[in-house]
């Protein structure tokens, strides 16, 4: 995959639909709350995903050029953990979305997951442009390792990311840490637009606040064939007004 919007534009084409779908149950009060269409991964129920179409969304909001697959890629997206807060950050995909837990506990305090990323570190020590070390920091993040992460991210800022992008990770880490005034502070920083709308809107979900008016205007800014738009609107549809 060479071509960035190409990458975009099947992104989660299934992802999407199967969203959207839980988007309509549950504004008509049918959610599911466990079992049904959602398989088991693990402990949590997840939307399963090809690796590439995981890839695809990932990093389809990532400053360009992305580097290559990770090799460890497709193991990584079928053990990563399932969550019920996803931030709309580079090396994210909305696919490991925790179905049931998003659903019957929202507001639940963030948790910050647990992985495997011994070959992801030998791989994102080996990048060496700034926008792939974002990329890099951001899976790392996504994998559960925080400390690599962080150090790539300040190799990142280092060889000259930009400071929006490195604010929004920054904000991620801090999100998944439970640091909420800080992740507030970082992704309040970042101008209008998904990323800023979506990600403050999960600062507010998850400290009790009004967030669906955030999460509305995330979902309207992106395009109904990105999986990024129907998870925004999912969102939407269970916050608070």
């Amino acid at each position: 995959m060479t071509d960035h919007e190409d990458g975009a534009t099947p992104a989660g084409r299934g992802l999407a639909l199967a969203l959207a779908n839980s988007r309509e149950e549950t504004s008509r009060g049918l959610a599911r709350l466990s079992g049904g269409a959602i398989e088991p991964h693990e402990s949590h129920a997840g939307i399963s995903a090809p690796p590439l179409e995981a890839w695809a969304a990932a990093i389809s909001h990532a400053p360009l050029p992305a580097p290559e697959v990770p090799p460890c890629w497709a193991d990584l997206v079928l053990d990563c953990p399932r969550m019920v807060h996803i931030a709309f950050a580079p090396g994210d995909f909305p696919q490991r979305l925790d179905v049931d837990g998003v659903f019957s506990e929202p507001g639940r305090p963030c948790e910050t997951p647990k992985g495997r990323h011994g070959p992801l570190r030998d791989w994102a020590d080996r990048q060496a442009s700034a926008n792939a070390l974002l990329l890099a920091a951001g899976i790392l993040r996504m994998a559960g390792d925080a400390e690599g992460s962080l150090e790539v991210l300040n190799r990142a800022r280092n060889g000259g990311a930009g400071i929006h992008d490195h604010a929004n990770l920054m904000g991620a880490l801090a999100f998944e840490s439970g640091d909420m005034p800080a992740a507030r502070r970082y992704w309040e920083s970042l101008p209008d637009g998904p990323a800023r709308w979506h990600n403050l809107g999960l600062v507010a979900l998850v400290s009790g606040s009004p967030s669906r008016a955030l999460f509305e205007q995330a979902a309207n800014a992106l395009e109904d064939a990105d999986p990024w738009h129907h998870l925004a609107a999912l969102y939407a549809e269970i916050s608070s007004s």
